[in-house]
């Protein structure tokens, strides 16, 4: 059971009050930090530009895909994002506070989460930036949420994102058929029967249990 409550996080208002992960390199470097997008965030200048941008330009790793505008962005945190329960998204942001993408987590349930929503939205000289994320964030779950299991959802064909998963210690459960439809210009991708699946990649289930994660952080050091 989570440990938190992931509603009053998101509905703080107050900056200086924000949660905020310290992402750390294995010799304990400060990189930057995992920022929860709260309340308090929603009017910094050129967040809801930023995740716009950061959306479309990662377009084809969605299961939904449409252009994103500001004003569809904007209208999700607040009416959608924000509001849930069961859902939350941090800004990547360095040590002098510049944004560099977003992280998050989903399906947030009694032993379980999900990766989702992760994005590098800018390039800098931090290296394994995304490694280092995903550690803090994989650190989070398992203790602030309670979570025995980290899971996510990855297609087949991206093997950049693949790559990451594998070295943070996830693993293939489950290989998902696709069915590719496009409707006025939204194009959906829908978990079917391998009868009726068109996509040409498979949408990859991965999981990630506690014990895998403290075992190898216990070899690491």
């Amino acid at each position: 059971m989570s440990q938190v409550d992931i509603a009053s996080l998101k509905n703080n208002a107050d900056p200086a009050r924000r949660l905020r992960l310290p992402i750390r390199n294995d010799s304990g470097i400060h990189l930057g930090d995992l920022q929860c997008i709260d309340r308090s965030m929603l009017d910094e200048p050129g967040l809801i530009g930023d995740l716009t941008a950061w959306r479309n330009q990662s377009m084809p790793f969605f299961l939904t895909q449409f252009t994103a505008t500001e004003e569809r962005t904007r209208s999700w945190l607040e009416g959608i994002s924000l509001p849930a329960a069961d859902r939350i998204l941090f800004v990547i942001c360095d040590p002098d506070g510049s944004r560099l993408g977003n992280f998050g987590v989903c399906n947030i349930r009694p032993g379980a989460a999900e990766f989702d929503n992760v994005i590098r939205g800018r390039m800098s000289d931090i290296r394994n930036l995304m490694f280092h994320c995903g550690e803090t964030l994989l650190e989070w779950m398992f203790s602030g949420l309670g979570a025995k299991t980290a899971e996510l959802h990855v297609f087949s064909h991206n093997e950049k994102a693949i790559g990451l998963y594998n070295r943070l210690g996830f693993t293939s459960t489950e290989s998902l058929p696709l069915r590719r439809t496009e409707e006025k210009g939204v194009v959906k991708y829908s978990v079917v029967d391998q009868s009726q699946a068109n996509a040409g990649f498979d949408y990859l289930r991965m999981e990630l249990p506690v014990e895998r994660f403290e075992d190898r952080i216990r070899r690491r050091f």
